[in-house]
């Protein structure tokens, strides 16, 4: 999901469900997948990239372009993906020699680089803890939280927070709807202070024009967010 094109063009979206998310993926190429690295990363990766040989992870990362960038420049990625296609095809596509092992602790498989820079997780995300993969130094989140119904927003967050360390600097994007749409709306600064709670800096980094393929199903704009954790919960 880290791609969060997954707004249909009825404006009437059900929930997505793992279930559904599932079906989106049957094959590899899946209509709302993005080729080209999203431009807000290419601008603010910085703000979370602040020395060399990060550990990473993109949360619902389907086969995200982000991922091989991260890897390219000497950092370590874990990605969580609710669907085996984009696992699988994330690998093949980038030519990277990759093993798959059952998990331990939860149901799902562990997708992992031969040199064990990248991995992916196929699982159920609110299952996921740091006791799997340990802490992170940086979050890319451009599109998981996003795609939570306002109901399961809570519980991602309680995941996203235990899995960043001191320091971590999460970057997540929300796409604002124009009113005519009744899809999960976007989140405020002052709701992600509130959610994320004590312990945590919320940052409004930056709001641009969405591209015109958002528009066309009804986005005026992209905001992003930096969020620091600052102690230890």
């Amino acid at each position: 999901m880290a791609h969060n094109d997954q707004h249909q063009d009825d404006h009437h979206h059900p929930k997505t469900t793992l279930e559904t998310w599932k079906e989106y993926w049957k094959t590899p190429d899946v209509w709302f997948n993005k080729p080209d690295l999203n431009e807000l990363f290419i601008n603010y990766h910085q703000r979370m990239l602040t020395r060399s040989g990060m550990r990473i992870f993109v949360p619902l990362c389907g086969k995200a372009v982000e991922m091989k960038w991260l890897l390219d420049h000497g950092h370590k990625v874990v990605g969580v993906e609710g669907a085996p296609v984009p696992c699988k095809t994330f690998f093949e596509e980038n030519c990277i020699p990759y093993d798959v092992k059952e998990m331990a602790g939860i149901p799902g498989e562990k997708y992992e680089s031969l040199d064990h820079n990248m991995v992916i997780y196929s699982c159920d995300f609110f299952r996921f803890t740091a006791d799997i993969c340990g802490e992170f130094d940086g979050i890319w989140d451009s599109g998981g939280l996003n795609s939570m119904a306002v109901e399961d927003r809570e519980a991602y967050i309680h995941v996203i927070r235990r899995l960043m360390g001191k320091g971590c600097v999460n970057l997540t994007i929300f796409i604002n709807l124009d009113n005519s749409m009744t899809y999960e709306k976007s989140m405020s600064k002052e709701e992600l202070e509130k959610a994320f709670g004590e312990g945590f800096i919320v940052e409004d980094v930056k709001e641009i024009e969405a591209p015109e393929r958002f528009k066309s199903i009804g986005c005026d704009t992209l905001q992003l967010f930096a969020i620091t954790k600052i102690e230890r919960s």
